[in-house]
């Protein structure tokens, strides 16, 4: 029988009581079931997952004495090298920290035989952890014994999101059914939701997704007309209800055209200068930037379509070394306290491993963040990518990211090739 390790962590005084060694032992390979604790139920809906977000990862040993971990979403392989293994003065206890250091987040537990049990915590958001826990040796994601489903739920889905508010938002389900297994997405002009996988039992739709950033939980009826009815959780800080039908001819820029979200507030040049992590001022004007067409990145280290973008960036940069222009990336961040925000992003930077220029923009409030930049009406998304030719006037404004867990992602591809063109041509 497995023995659940319950128990309230004071996250300042558990890490000082903890002796971090650097040798990685001490829970058994194979694959998890891991399970973030959400919250109550909401009202008037009936949650089979009971406001649990399950997850897969496997732990894989490199030698006898270290291992990494692997989260599975759908087809999305996450490889987790950051860790920890230690031991709680407090109660002699092995206890594991798995880092998630793109995304400042990390899962700080105990461990006991076959069982681990803790916290997830994200730092650059206040007081924020979420009660975690993992058995060995489960390796299905929200039920172990499936009923056979009602539907075939493969298609495209026209969705509505916070239904019991005034101002709805609208977006694009993305499904793959197999017998009871389901994966897909959401998507809407300004961004996805990545890699999702759950299930479909019965008349309900289950699925998840959690790769350090990420942690949504969907569930939905599907009621007798085919519709489905349903409630979101995105951590534990937001739930809200939506609904979805099918369809066969919507498309994204039905949605919203990215290209058209954000605009310039006039024809002048395109002007910007911010601080490097090192303090030095960064003109486009001027230095390598002058005469030279160039994409400014809008972005943070909290967002996992940026990520993405930035994924595909730098495959483009490794197929084309001398592409004609250059990148910039401003980083609009989480933490208030300045330090903490450029320690981020250089974290972000060398694990990234990025090799164009990163600035600190300031708060990802998107108001703070038009007022940083007045030239644009307003940042509607991160990402947000804009594309200047040689004399900084603005060629387009690219608003979010269809990114490789959706059908736009292709057609995201041969834009951008075209945008590039027109930059370097114009």
């Amino acid at each position: 029988m497995y023995k659940w390790l319950w128990f309230a962590l004071v996250v300042i005084t558990f890490s000082s009581c903890i002796q971090f060694g650097e040798t990685y032992t001490g829970i058994p390979p194979g694959m998890w079931r891991g399970v973030l604790v959400l919250g109550d139920e909401l009202e008037g809906f009936d949650e089979k997952s009971n406001g649990e977000l399950p997850f897969n990862f496997e732990v894989i040993y490199d030698t006898p004495d270290s291992f990494h971990i692997v989260i599975h979403n759908g087809e999305e392989r996450i490889l987790v090298n950051d860790i920890r293994m230690g031991v709680d003065r407090r109660t002699a206890r092995d206890t594991i920290r798995i880092g998630f250091p793109v995304y400042d987040s990390y899962i700080q537990a105990q461990c006991e035989e076959d069982a681990i049990e803790g916290w997830w915590i994200v730092n650059n958001r206040k007081d924020y952890r979420i009660q975690f826990k993992a058995l060995n040796g489960q390796p299905y994601r929200f039920f172990q014994t499936l009923e056979p489903p009602v539907a075939n739920l493969t298609g495209k889905w026209d969705c509505n999101f916070e239904i019991e508010t005034e101002n709805p938002t609208r977006a694009i389900g993305e499904f793959v059914q197999n017998g009871n297994q389901l994966t897909g997405t959401f998507l809407n002009p300004t961004g996805d939701d990545r890699y999702l996988e759950g299930v479909v039992s019965g008349d309900r739709l289950h699925l998840s997704v959690f790769d350090g950033s990420h942690a949504y939980l969907y569930e939905a009826k599907i009621l007798p007309d085919g519709t489905l009815s349903g409630i979101y959780r995105s951590g534990n800080h937001f739930k809200t209800y939506w609904e979805g039908k099918r369809t066969d001819t919507l498309e994204l820029k039905d949605l919203g055209d990215p290209l058209t979200l954000t605009k310039m507030n006039s024809d002048e040049a395109f002007e910007l200068s911010l601080p490097d992590a090192n303090g030095n001022m960064i003109d486009i004007s001027k230095g390598t930037f002058a005469g030279k067409p160039k994409i400014i990145q809008i972005m943070g280290t909290w967002c996992p379509n940026c990520k993405d973008e930035t994924t595909f960036l730098l495959e483009y940069l490794t197929k084309n070394p001398d592409p004609g222009f250059e990148i910039l990336g401003v980083f609009f961040e989480r933490h208030t306290d300045t330090i903490k925000a450029i320690a981020a992003i250089e974290t972000y930077k060398e694990k990234m491993k990025i090799p164009y220029p990163v600035l600190y923009g300031g708060s990802n409030d998107k108001a703070k963040a038009s007022a940083m930049l007045p030239l644009l009406n307003k940042v509607v998304a991160y990402p947000t990518l804009i594309f200047l030719d040689a004399q900084n006037k603005v060629v387009a404004i690219h608003t979010g990211f269809s990114g490789p867990a959706t059908s736009g992602y292709e057609a995201f591809k041969e834009e951008f090739a075209g945008l590039v063109s027109k930059m370097k041509t114009r």
